[in-house]
């Protein structure tokens, strides 16, 4: 439900504003196809089989590993937004890599950032994200697996919030005090610029950004955002191998 609300919340601040509005509508009907498909698919079909694939194979060949893990409420919470949120930016960097970075170049396609790109991928890009494994992982290892599955929910929340412009200016104090904490739009959306997608690969928190160097917040905002692909609809969709953008190196 939090996923949900977060969503209908955005989509209606996106659609209540006229910039916002405009930038919005103005995608063109393959863009539409891709972004619906994505947010489908991240919806519905991860979950899927996240409950499903994952958490059954567990049970299939890891019976007694069920409900091994009996952690508490706080560490329960932590395993999701500070554990998995850093093992995922080694894999968010790992998809900027020369051997991977067609499998993820589509999600740098928009030129707007909105709450309905947040999902734009090929539709199997999500089998090589952690989070999907991880989640159907933990909550079959966890005896209580709530306060996991409640810091996935905030995590995918804050994700969708992380793809718009509803952001405090950059550089003033709001800005500045969440970002000790938090990649926000602001940093995101110079990871979707034209020419730093190379920086800002946290989800959750900038701390591992500014551990590894990759960090990037400067007082203003990208001139231009994404990265032009030459692949048709299908190809986004499907078959993403001839979109090369030199210097994304791991």
């Amino acid at each position: 439900m939090i996923i949900f609300f977060s969503f209908l919340i955005l989509t209606l601040l996106t659609l209540s504003f006229r910039h916002t509005r405009a930038l919005s509508l103005a995608r063109n009907a393959p863009e539409w196809i891709l972004d619906g498909s994505g947010l489908l698919v991240q919806g519905i079909a991860v979950p899927a089989l996240q409950a499903g694939l994952v958490y059954g194979l567990f049970n299939i060949f890891a019976p007694a590993a069920k409900a091994i893990l009996n952690v508490s409420w706080p560490v329960a919470f932590l395993l999701n937004f500070v554990l998995i949120d850093y093992i995922y930016y080694w894999n968010h960097r790992a998809l900027h890599s020369r051997a991977l970075w067609d499998t993820h170049a589509v999600h740098h396609t928009p030129e707007v950032m909105d709450v309905f790109i947040t999902s734009r991928n090929t539709l199997w890009t999500p089998l090589l994200i952690i989070y999907m494994w991880a989640n159907g992982a933990f909550l079959f290892l966890l005896r209580d697996p709530y306060p996991f599955l409640l810091s996935a929910s905030i995590t995918a929340a804050l994700d969708l919030w992380r793809h718009t412009s509803f952001a405090p200016e950059p550089g003033n104090f709001i800005h500045r005090a969440m970002a000790l904490l938090l990649i926000t739009p602001n940093e995101h959306t110079w990871h979707h610029s034209n020419d730093r997608a190379e920086r800002n690969f946290g989800a959750n928190l900038s701390l591992w950004d500014r551990l590894h160097g990759t960090y990037y917040s400067p007082q203003s905002r990208p001139e231009r955002l994404g990265i032009p692909s030459p692949l048709n609809l299908k190809q986004k969709l499907l078959f993403p191998f001839r979109h090369r953008r030199p210097g994304l190196e791991l």
